[in-house]
């Protein structure tokens, strides 16, 4: 009943889709070859709330952050500290205030770090 307002056409036409944003992170993927073939390390794997883990290759570190709650959730990790980029996020906003990063809700976030 709701295909004339949730289509692909207007998913298209939004900036902020669901559509467009895995489009983002498929492209994500396919330009940093760290996301598929990097070295792998689990970061605080004792946190129910955040997955947070480092992919790294040759010079290049990438820092991922999924909170899969409904809550907002907080990991404190050193390797935050060397954040240089946000590669993606599904939110507008990032916290981050030196290595204690709060996630919103469902929030996920890729970032570059310095090596």
């Amino acid at each position: 009943e709701n295909h004339k307002d949730i289509n692909v056409a207007s998913e298209e036409m939004d900036a902020n889709s669901i559509l467009n944003h895995f489009k983002k992170m498929v492209n994500l993927r396919k330009q940093n070859d760290v996301l598929v073939y990097g070295d792998y390390e689990l970061l605080d794997k004792n946190n129910e709330a955040i997955y947070a883990y480092t992919r790294t290759m040759d010079t290049q570190k990438m820092l991922v952050l999924l909170n899969f709650t409904e809550n907002e959730s907080t990991i404190e990790l050193s390797e935050a500290k060397n954040i240089t980029a946000i590669a993606i996020n599904n939110y507008g906003d990032f916290k981050n205030i030196e290595g204690k990063i709060t996630l919103k809700p469902y929030q996920a976030v890729i970032c570059k770090l310095n090596k």
